[in-house]
């Protein structure tokens, strides 16, 4: 049982630099657009490139994080992020951008589902039950970090498609090494684990519905994150006075310093109604969006950013919580790695939908449709969980 935060400390930093690679990327978008005359839909395709990454780890590796335990894993998310990290910052084509995207995206999915089982483990006995909480707050932290100091640095500092890679590969060097220190309170496993595709959702039939609206609602909230990380820089230029890559690093970045103030302030809140909220915050969020694409307004758009940020902050605070609650000690790998399965699809089937409509009929249309499609889902997901209370009371 761990008495110390040092090893915390360090699985904390894996787990803060492994998401600090997700969104790098973002605010240097319109450099490669320009760089290599890529259209929004090509945009869209490099940044799904890391969510494919996403999904096949949690695809094919979800049990894996359960057999070895989660310090193998975890390192060996962090040699991926690190070779990716590389490519990135060396590539001189679409492809090789894709290339350190994917990369980075099985990194991610490795240091995602390990460190969540990791804190319940290294965390002092007294904090424990906060695990997944506080693994959610980590994780946005390294998301707001990336896109922000990636944004300032390509919007000051010379070679902006390499700087900003050096910034996170260095750190995450002296991370790997630092987790030699960390020992894991679980074995692994005799033999090899299975590689066959398995999603496992919670074995209890009245659990079912509860894990799919969590679910559902992790797919709304990252597709609106994703709609940000991916076109925001784009669109951003047609809706306020400045641009450039500080300016957009710190919009995208914004959503998540608020996501994580928001879970600080709503931590001691019970789940369930924090979700409530999150889905509120979600529908509201949208249609902040859409109505700023509509009028181009600078205040509207600072509205929207913030609604974004409550809602990001809101819904996983809530999801993650909860399926820490739905799940046990034994399946709460492979279920945490469902949970991600779905939400990640949020980042990839509504973007590439917003990438093909913006070549057909422009961004501002397109990101309006978007917003549209996820208010409606929002409002399902917020009737469909007040059915299952009244049901279950």
């Amino acid at each position: 049982m761990q008495t110390t935060w040092r090893p915390f400390a360090w699985v904390g930093a894996a787990l803060c630099a492994g998401t600090m690679g997700t969104a790098l990327a973002s605010p240097l978008y319109p450099f490669y657009q320009l760089l290599w005359d890529l259209k929004p839909s090509e945009i869209t395709y490099i940044f799904i490139a890391y969510m494919a990454g996403v999904l096949v780890t949690l695809l094919f590796l979800g049990k894996v994080t359960a057999h070895y335990g989660f310090l193998p894993v975890l390192k060996g998310g962090l040699v991926f992020s690190i070779i990716g990290l590389g490519i990135s910052s060396l590539a001189i084509s679409p492809f090789l951008l894709g290339l350190g995207r994917v990369t980075i995206g099985i990194a991610s999915g490795m240091i995602s589902t390990s460190a969540m089982l990791g804190m319940s483990q290294v965390l002092p006995a007294s904090h424990k039950s906060k695990a997944g909480q506080i693994a959610s707050m980590v994780s946005v932290a390294g998301f707001g970090s990336g896109p922000f100091i990636s944004g300032w640095i390509a919007q000051f500092l010379p070679y902006p498609l390499v700087t900003p890679y050096v910034t996170v590969l260095i750190p995450s060097i002296f991370i790997l090494y630092g987790l030699r220190s960390v020992r894991q309170e679980i074995k692994s496993k005799p033999g090899r684990p299975s590689f066959m595709p398995k999603l496992e959702v919670p074995a209890e039939p009245t659990l079912k519905p509860l894990f799919l609206i969590i679910s559902m609602t992790a797919f709304a909230a990252f597709g609106l994150f994703s709609l940000y990380g991916s076109l925001a820089p784009s669109f951003l230029k047609e809706m306020i006075p400045w641009n450039g890559p500080a300016i957009s690093g710190t919009a995208i970045a914004s959503v998540l310093f608020i996501s994580g103030c928001t879970q600080f302030m709503l931590r001691s809140l019970p789940l369930h109604r924090t979700l409530y909220l999150g889905m509120l915050f979600l529908l509201l969020a949208c249609l902040a969006l859409g109505l700023t694409m509509s009028t181009h307004s600078t205040l509207l758009f600072i509205v929207a950013d913030i609604l974004a940020g409550l809602a990001h902050g809101a819904t996983l605070l809530a999801t993650f919580g909860l399926v820490g609650q739905l799940s046990t000690a034994e399946n709460r790998g492979p279920i945490f790695s469902t949970y991600l399965f779905i939400g990640y699809l949020g980042t990839i089937l509504p973007i590439v939908s917003v990438g093909l409509l913006a070549d057909a009929f422009g961004l501002l249309s397109a990101v309006i449709i978007f917003c549209v499609s996820i208010s409606l889902l929002a409002l399902g997901l917020i009737i469909g969980k007040r059915r299952l209370d009244q049901s279950v009371q």
